[in-house]
């Protein structure tokens, strides 16, 4: 993850060498667009902390995204007949992604957040934020064109985290409603669990016995103490 502002430092004070992970608390959406989805944003092993002094650092990034992921195979390009007939050409493509750093709305102040984008869809991008009026307090928006869903989803949106090779990890998103504007408002609020969940796996959303730790109390840093009978006790620091 991004070295920036806000770090949540793990400790872990249990006997056995564990595995912890970080995710985002989940974002609103309007209109509704049923399950909202999210992601591991890091992971890594520790030691006990008594012992070795070792801990965990998770760089959390100040700057909120918005973000889409296609999954839906592109439009096969066009291809002279000499060329088909030769042979088959395989598209390996996996995915596409897309992200822009964005504000959201304050509701105070002289300066209009750049709060709303528009997301295009062949080829997969976001438009560089602008201001629009009406867009709730701290909520950011993403205008959705026309698409048809298939049975399973392939298009997804909504809040973005890029990690240090510049990979986009959407951190809670959803399956957007067509032809419809969406508000997302997101909140700087992370959980710490114990377990193994690598980064950008798609999680079952669970703040239960989580370390919860709140970046809009203003902390910039937070402990998260994994204790010996196994809960989770946090501390915050400017």
């Amino acid at each position: 993850m991004i070295s920036s502002s806000f770090q949540i430092i793990v400790q872990n004070l249990s006997q056995a060498a564990q595995y912890f992970y970080v995710f985002q608390k989940k974002a609103t959406f309007e209109p509704s667009a049923g399950t909202i989805y999210c992601s591991s944003l890091g992971c890594q092993n520790v030691g006990n902390y008594s012992n070795s002094g070792a801990q965990i650092v998770f760089g959390l990034d100040t700057q909120i995204y918005a973000g889409a992921i296609s999954t839906a195979a592109p439009p096969p390009p066009s291809l002279p007949t000499a060329s088909a007939s030769s042979g088959t050409s395989r598209l390996l493509v996996s995915n596409a992604t897309t992200k822009q750093a964005i504000s959201v709305t304050t509701g105070a102040g002289s300066n209009p957040p750049t709060n709303f984008t528009e997301l295009t869809l062949s080829p997969l991008g976001l438009s560089a934020p602008t201001y629009q009026s009406g867009i709730s307090v701290g909520a950011f928006a993403i205008n959705v064109p026309p698409y048809t869903p298939t049975p399973l989803p392939t298009l997804f949106c909504g809040v973005a985290a890029v990690n240090t090779n510049q990979a986009v990890i959407l951190s809670s998103f959803v399956a957007p409603v067509p032809n419809a504007t969406m508000n997302c408002s997101p909140e700087q609020v992370f959980f710490v669990k114990a377990g193994y969940q690598p980064v950008g796996n798609l999680l079952t959303y669970d703040e239960s016995n989580s370390a919860r730790c709140d970046f809009t109390t203003g902390f910039v840093t937070i402990i998260a103490t994994y204790n010996s009978n196994g809960t989770f006790s946090t501390t915050g620091g400017a």
